[in-house]
C-alpha cells in the first residue's frame, strides 16, 4: 500500500505587495504622529528573555494591510500604526500568537511585551498518524504542550525502543513516540483535545485533557514497564498482565502537572520537591519567596490571579472578605497535583487578618482497589487543624504518598461531611475540586448539612453538574477562575442558569448541560 507522506516545516513568509517595510528599532524610530502611535514590541521568551532577530509581521485585516519589521538583539522592534485599530502579531513559525489594539489618540507612543516560543520540530504525516523530530530546547507554544516521556523499567534502567501512542478523540490522530537509548521521547501536541496514551499491548494506559488556552504547557511522564521484548518473552499471560497494572499504577503516581517544571527546581511543585527528597525547610523559603513575589503583583493588579490563570487563588481572593474562616476540603488525587502549589501559597501569602483555616485533603481510598472501596468509608482522608506550614505541608505530603486516585469519580462527599464535623458555628465549608472527576459518592448528598462553596480547577469547558448539584442542594455556591455562581438554590425546577459559554437546566435538583 502506498502512503503519502506530509511533511510540516516552517518557511519565512513571502512579503505581499501591500507589505509595509518599517524594521525600525529605538534609535532611528519615527515619532508619533495625528494618526498614527508609535508601538514598541518586545518579544519574550519564557525566561523573559528577549527573542533577537525574529521577523515579524503586524496584520491589520480592516485595512487589508501588513507591516514588516524584525526585532534587535535585545528582543524590540517600533511599528508606526494607525491609532485605535486590532492588529495581529505573526512570525515565520507562528501566525497570530498575539493580538492588541492600538490607542486611540494622537501622538501616542506605548509599548507592548509579548511571549512566544519558536517552533523546533517538524511533523510527518501518514494517514491519521503523526511522526515527529523535536529538538530538546525546544519550549512550549501557545497552540501545543511539550510533552517529556521517559520509559524506563522496574530498577530504573532505561527502554530504547519503546513505542507509544497518543490518540486524539477530536481529531482522530495517533502520535507516536518511540524512546532513544536514554529511553526518553519528546512530543509536541495539540492543545484542546483529550488524549489517550496506548502501548502497543495496553490501550488508555492513562488519558488527559489539555485546554485550549494562553498558558504555556509542559508536561513529564514516566512509565515505568518491563518492557516490550521482555512482554513477548512471558509465556504466562497472567504474569504479562500482572506486570501492565504495576506499570500503570507507577505511570500515575508520577504524572506531573500540565505547567510543571523539573521537581527541584524553581518555585513550582512543591510537594514533588518533597517527594523527591527535598529539604523541608528549603522547600518552604521557597514558598515564602514564590507568595512575596505574588504579594507584589497583586498589590500592582487586584485582577492578577484572574490573569495568571489561578483558579483557586483567584476564587480565594474574591472572597476572602466573607470567608474568613474555614474549613477547606481538598481533592489530593493525581489529577489535582497541579493546583497544590496555589493553596499552599495561599495559606504563606496570609492576606486575610486573623483568618483561621482548617484543611482536609482526600485522595479517594489510600489505593484501595476499586472493587473494594465501600460508600462512605473508602478513606483517604487527611485533616489538620494546625495553623502552621509545617503541619500544612506533612498533611498535604501524606495524603499525596497515601494514593494518587484510581479510577476518575472521587470520594468527595465523604470528605466533606468529615468537613462538617471540623467546622465551627461562623465556618465556611470550601471545596476545592477536579472539574473533570465526577462525584462517586454523591448518594449522601442528603447527609449533608452546610452550604457547600465549590471551587473548581478545570472548568474550561463547562461546569460538571455533580458539583452544580452539590451547590443546589446545600444551598452553596460556584466559583470557577472569573466567575462566582451564588444564589443557585433560588432556580426554580426547569429554569436554565448559564455559566461562562454554557447553560444548564434545572431538572428536579439536578443539572442537564444544554447543546446550543
Amino acid at each position: 500500500m502506498l502512503f503519502l507522506a506530509t511533511v510540516l516545516a516552517y518557511a519565512p513568509l513571502t512579503a505581499q505587495t501591500d507589505t509595509i517595510i518599517q524594521n525600525y528599532h529605538r534609535a532611528d524610530a519615527p515619532k508619533a504622529t495625528e494618526t498614527h502611535v508609535q508601538l514598541s514590541l518586545k518579544v519574550l521568551d519564557l525566561q523573559n528573555r528577549g527573542v533577537p532577530n525574529l521577523d515579524l509581521w503586524v496584520v491589520n485585516k480592516k485595512q487589508d494591510k501588513v507591516w514588516y519589521g524584525q526585532t534587535d538583539r535585545v528582543g524590540e522592534v517600533v511599528f508606526l500604526l494607525p491609532r485605535g485599530q486590532v492588529f495581529t502579531v505573526n512570525a515565520a513559525d507562528e501566525e497570530g500568537f498575539e493580538s492588541f489594539r492600538t490607542i486611540n489618540d494622537e501622538f501616542v507612543s506605548s509599548r507592548l511585551a509579548i511571549g512566544y516560543s519558536p517552533k523546533e520540530y517538524t511533523e510527518t504525516i501518514r494517514n491519521d498518524t503523526v511522526y515527529q523530530e523535536v529538538a530538546e530546547s525546544q519550549m512550549p507554544t501557545r497552540s501545543r504542550v511539550l510533552l517529556w516521556l521517559t520509559v524506563v523499567g522496574f530498577e530504573g534502567q532505561p527502554h530504547e525502543g519503546e513505542v507509544l501512542y497518543f490518540n486524539m478523540q477530536k481529531s482522530g490522530k495517533v502520535f507516536v513516540a518511540e524512546t532513544d537509548a536514554t529511553g526518553r521521547a519528546i512530543l509536541m501536541l495539540p492543545k484542546g483535545d483529550s488524549i489517550f496514551m496506548s502501548t502497543t499491548f495496553e490501550p488508555n494506559v492513562t488519558s488527559f485533557i489539555f485546554p485550549n488556552d494562553d498558558r504555556a504547557g509542559k508536561l513529564r511522564l514516566r512509565y515505568t514497564t518491563i518492557g516490550t521484548k521482555a512482554i513477548l518473552a512471558r509465556e504466562a499471560e497472567r504474569a504479562r498482565q500482572a506486570a501492565i497494572r504495576d506499570s500503570l499504577y507507577r505511570l500515575d503516581r508520577v504524572r506531573d502537572s500540565i505547567a510543571a517544571e523539573h521537581a527541584l527546581a524553581g518555585e513550582e511543585d512543591f510537594l514533588h520537591m518533597l517527594s523527591f527528597g527535598g529539604d523541608p525547610e528549603k522547600v518552604k523559603e521557597k514558598i515564602t519567596s514564590r507568595a512575596a513575589k505574588e504579594r507584589v503583583k497583586l498589590e500592582a493588579d487586584e485582577k492578577y490571579f484572574e490573569k495568571a490563570g489561578m483558579e483557586i487563588e483567584a476564587a480565594l481572593y474574591r472572597k476572602s472578605a466573607e470567608w474568613s474562616n474555614k474549613v477547606i476540603v481538598t481533592d489530593i488525587t493525581g489529577s489535582m497535583y497541579p493546583y497544590m502549589d496555589q493553596i499552599l501559597l495561599w495559606h504563606a501569602l496570609a492576606l486575610v487578618p486573623g483568618e483561621q483555616n482548617r484543611y482536609i485533603f482526600f485522595n479517594d481510598g489510600d489505593s484501595t482497589p476499586e472493587s473494594e472501596k465501600k460508600l462512605g468509608a473508602a478513606g483517604g482522608i487527611y485533616s489538620t487543624e494546625e495553623m502552621n506550614m509545617n503541619q500544612l505541608l506533612e498533611t498535604m505530603k501524606k495524603a499525596m504518598d497515601g494514593g494518587g486516585g484510581g479510577a476518575s469519580p472521587e470520594n468527595d462527599l465523604e470528605a466533606l461531611l468529615e468537613g462538617v464535623r471540623m467546622m465551627g458555628e461562623i465556618d465556611e465549608l470550601i471545596l476545592i475540586a477536579d472539574n473533570y472527576s465526577d462525584v462517586r459518592d454523591i448518594e449522601l448528598l442528603t447527609q449533608l448539612r452546610a452550604p457547600v462553596r465549590i471551587v473548581l480547577a478545570g472548568a474550561d469547558y463547562g461546569v460538571n453538574e455533580d458539583y452544580l448539584a452539590i451547590a443546589y442542594a446545600t444551598g452553596g455556591s460556584i466559583h470557577t477562575l472569573k466567575e462566582d455562581i451564588d444564589q443557585l438554590s433560588h432556580l426554580a425546577d426547569g429554569e436554565v442558569l448559564r455559566i461562562g459559554a454554557y447553560r444548564y437546566r434545572v431538572n428536579r435538583g439536578q443539572f442537564i448541560q444544554l447543546s446550543d
